[in-house]
């Protein structure tokens, strides 16, 4: 007879709990760096632990282990399969060096990805010749290949690249960190999780040989192509704007985006309908699913052809993780419809997080997943339960189950009966019954029947209620990676997803009879138009009138347990809303009153130290710190007063060569500029929010372009600049500074600012107007006890002589040598007179120009100098207490 077990208890969503185990694993494994042999060992002995022990009451803490065990094994696994012929491989291991010329063989994956001035094309590379060698390889690579002009449009088109086309392009592959700085998000981890091992941008389309053909008639060819032909439709349809916005919400090409219309959906926090995630893959997927099942009943065959197509979509518009995660949670779901299971969103939720962490485990680190999965268990555990609840007091109605009435406070079934009760449910339902009733509900039920606005109350409402609960998740994850926090992010996101899906409609009606008459398409494109103008246009306007959001820094050290500690009272509050029983007769003792109250509190507490950031910024301690950051081609340097006041000399910038000022409709490709990614990056980092001090040395783009995002990401306290002209390149700072009420005044040689016991001489520029607008920059020499520090901007010979000339005092310890080095400056005598202990040469680790000049490293090195450049080091850092110096970088 076989033995009796006793009944076991099933678990409630074991494959959630399960997947938190493993979450716990792959932490601890990026904690501790465990070989991969003890976690093989361990996995396989706690499962047969767990098999032998399946009927124990242990046997559910054993599968945990397991499941802890195997998160530490994959995620050591998932380092260990890096082949050493992989791209990314070669380039870290410093077997191959960024930039340098090779030539690599592949395959092309899809159709090359339309770009306004050019294509990008992505390579699974499988040959790569270096120095006349070559090898075997593997990897991704991401081609960009411009054109200059029509002729080198027609180059790439006669290639007639597609899907499987087999090429061989001589190029300089790049794998590098750009800018070496604290808080910098790292290029190289970027690609990585983009799934690129590297990039390359070629000069000519000459520069690509087609050795074979790729077929004409494969599934993922022809929906690229499909792809690349809707791009070009739309384009040529709508206006370059509203055409930016539907390429990148429904195809998946962000190239289109223009910066002002981007910054909009940012600042809003609505930015995410622009990228193809799991909201989009839902509403197609289930859009999809209605079409099949007006031909079909079968569920397996509605599943199948769904999941099928909504596949193909996701790889047509690029395969991005967050895509292809959003596909196999949708993928996850179909079974379950097709096998009959309504199975628990938390179950499933976990069921998605185990297929997509076995696939890649370092994906539970990524941004996007965490956003992604956090937003999805907000839903699940606090949004969706609340509203069920709330429409359970507002709906009631005596029945066996439920004859009383909710036991909620009166104003909370008041507002729900407004939002939710219907007289003609009531009515139906009391003339099924034998007995009659009258039931009072709230005075204000009947007006929004009487204007039409139940249904729309009742969407806004739960809109609101779910959206809340997302942002209220998305708290630390919004702070700690994009040091932002929307304040109208609910009512905008509402707002923009009802019309921008009323644009997408309208705008694939109008791409679609476009191919058979422009009249006919009209109609549709002005409504697409007028759509679009209303998405960009009122949230600008809105933001004219209040501020969207606010940015702010992040706790270093420690203190960053902040961050992880605030999901702890979430969690016990999505605890609190499932055991919550609204029609419970019970009377609710002091405990658990106290535990919502407790709880709520908790949030507010931990959700203010991350949002106000009381304690993030640094300490004064009583030295002198200056920070020479990396910003490539450019200058921009941090001083932290003994006093804790805070200076901000300069804040780099990219120059646009190609940029014509008359051009008002110049296309600005949305991308970041340093001083956003860059030198915000690094001020977060430091937990700064506030710079009582900002210098814009002189008008070059590579100094103060920047500047004008410091002004909007920053309280500023005062802006100093030296002389003041007509240059294109100062308007966009000044701007800004007027419009953040900044106070500003110029100064000249002879001022002086005296700052706590630091006292700051301005040497630069003097009365005369230079011939080159590089000799007015302002140059600075700080002292500080017997430690004197001397800024240069980008003075050049010129400058250099006048100074010298003046007898005024230039001996420094530290300098920060002129103009990125370069041998329009440095003049012997100027070297001589400065004679530096350490000279620090800001300036990038490719310099278009040429920088540093060796004759001007050498001459700094005949005087003494330690030379040292940021794009070889990142960030210098110096501190001094008047008398010592205490010198580190970034690089080691």
């Amino acid at each position: 007879m076989a033995p009796i077990h006793p009944q076991q208890r099933p678990s409630l969503n074991p494959l959630f709990w399960l997947a938190v185990c493993y979450c716990v694993g792959i932490t601890v494994q990026s904690l501790f760096d465990i070989p991969l042999w003890p976690a093989v060992v361990s996995t396989l002995v706690l499962t047969a632990a767990a098999l032998g022990f399946r009927y124990h009451q242990s046997a559910a803490f054993l599968l945990m282990a397991v499941f802890f065990a195997l998160g530490i094994a994959c995620s050591q696994f998932e380092k260990a399969s890096i082949s050493v012929d992989r791209i990314r491989s070669l380039y870290d291991s410093g077997h191959s060096i960024s930039g340098d010329p090779v030539e690599i063989e592949g395959t092309v994956e899809s159709s090359p990805e339309p770009a306004p001035d050019g294509y990008f094309i992505t390579l699974d590379v499988d040959h790569i010749i270096e120095s006349a060698v070559g090898q075997t390889a593997s990897g991704r690579v991401r081609i960009f290949v411009p054109f200059p002009s029509d002729e080198a449009r027609q180059d790439l088109a006669e290639l007639q690249l597609r899907h499987g086309s087999r090429v061989r392009v001589a190029c300089r592959l790049e794998r590098e960190d750009r800018y070496l700085n604290p808080g910098v998000y790292s290029r190289k981890l970027l690609l990585d999780r983009q799934q690129i091992d590297a990039t390359a941008n070629l000069k000519s389309p000459l520069l690509i040989e087609k050795l074979s053909d790729g077929s004409r008639y494969s599934p993922i060819g022809l929906v690229s192509e499909l792809r690349v032909a809707l791009i070009e439709r739309i384009r040529s349809t709508f206006t370059a704007q509203t055409a930016g916005v539907m390429i990148a919400s429904t195809l998946g090409n962000k190239y289109f985006l223009d910066k002002l219309t981007a910054d909009v959906f940012r600042e809003g926090g609505t930015f995410h309908v622009l990228v193809i995630s799991g909201l989009h893959i839902t509403l197609i997927g289930g859009f999809i699913l209605f079409i099949v099942r007006i031909f079909t009943r079968h569920r397996w065959i509605q599943a199948i052809i769904a999941i099928s197509l909504l596949w193909l979509y996701g790889i047509a518009v690029g395969g991005e993780p967050p895509v292809i995660r959003a596909c196999v949670m949708f993928t996850i779901l179909m079974i379950g419809y097709a096998e009959y299971r309504s199975a628990s969103l938390l179950n499933a939720l976990g069921a998605c997080a185990l297929a997509l962490l076995a696939w890649r485990p370092s994906d539970l680190f990524d941004p996007s997943f965490q956003l992604t999965f956090a937003s999805v268990a907000a839903i699940i555990c606090i949004g969706l339960p609340l509203v069920i609840k709330l429409k359970a007091i507002g709906t009631w109605m005596p029945t066996v189950e439920q004859p009383f009435p909710p036991n909620v406070p009166n104003w909370l079934r008041r507002f729900c009966e407004t939002v939710y009760w219907r007289d003609a449910a009531w009515e139906i339902e009391r003339g099924r019954q034998i007995w009659s009733a009258e039931i009072f509900k709230s005075p204000f039920v009947k007006r929004l029947d009487d204007f039409g606005l139940r249904r729309a109350a009742i969407f806004v409402f739960e809109g609101v209620i779910v959206s809340a609960a997302v942002q209220l998740c998305l708290l630390p994850l919004l702070v700690y990676y994009f040091h932002r926090f929307p304040f109208v992010s609910i009512p905008l996101n509402l707002w923009v997803g009802i019309v921008l899906g009323a644009e997408s409609i309208s705008a694939l009606i109008a791409a679609i009879l476009s191919m058979v008459s422009n009249t006919f398409a009209f109609p549709f494109v002005v409504i697409t138009e007028a759509c679009n103008w209303l998405i960009v246009s009122v949230p600008s306007w809105l933001g004219n009138v209040v501020r969207f959001s606010t940015r702010i820094p992040i706790y270093s050290g420690n203190m960053k347990a902040v961050y992880f500690v605030y999901f702890i009272p979430l969690v016990v509050a999505g605890f609190l809303i499932a055991r919550w029983d609204p029609f419970s007769l019970t009377i609710r003792n002091v405990w658990e009153t106290r535990s919502v109250s407790g709880t709520v509190a908790l949030i507010a507490i931990f959700g203010g130290l991350i949002f106000f950031h009381p304690l993030s910024a640094p300490v004064a301690d009583g030295k002198l710190h200056v920070d020479f950051l990396d910003v490539g081609q450019g200058d921009a340097s941090l001083i932290t007063f003994p006093n804790g006041k805070t200076m901000l000399i300069d804040a780099g910038g990219r120059p646009d060569y190609r940029k014509s000022y008359d051009d008002e409709e110049r296309f600005e490709p949305d991308v970041p500029r340093i001083g956003e990614a860059v030198v915000s990056e690094f001020l977060w980092e430091k937990g700064i929010s506030h710079i009582d001090m900002i210098v814009a040395t002189h008008a070059d783009a590579d100094h103060i372009q920047g500047l004008s995002d410091i002004v909007r990401n920053f309280g500023v306290g005062f802006a100093y600049l030296g002389r003041i002209d007509d240059d294109p390149e100062l308007k966009p700072l000044l701007r800004e500074i007027e419009r953040s009420g900044v106070p500003r005044a110029m100064i000249l040689a002879g001022d002086v600012l005296n700052i706590g016991d630091v006292q700051v001489n301005v040497l630069n520029p003097n009365g005369e107007v230079a011939r080159s607008a590089n000799n007015d920059s302002v140059v600075l020499r700080v002292v500080f006890g017997g430690t004197p520090i001397l800024f240069t901007g980008d003075i050049e010979k010129g400058a250099e002589e006048s100074l010298v000339d003046s007898d005024l005092e230039l001996k420094s310890d530290i300098v920060k040598v002129p103009h990125h080095g370069s041998r329009s400056s440095s003049t012997e005598l100027f070297v001589d007179a400065v004679h530096p202990i350490i000279a620090i040469i800001s300036v990038g680790r490719r310099s278009l120009f040429g920088h540093p000049h060796k004759e001007v490293v050498e001459r700094w090195k005949a005087v003494g100098a330690n030379v040292i450049t940021t794009g070889e080091r990142g960030t210098v850092s110096i501190a001094s207490d008047g008398t010592n110096l205490d010198v580190s970088a970034f690089v080691r």
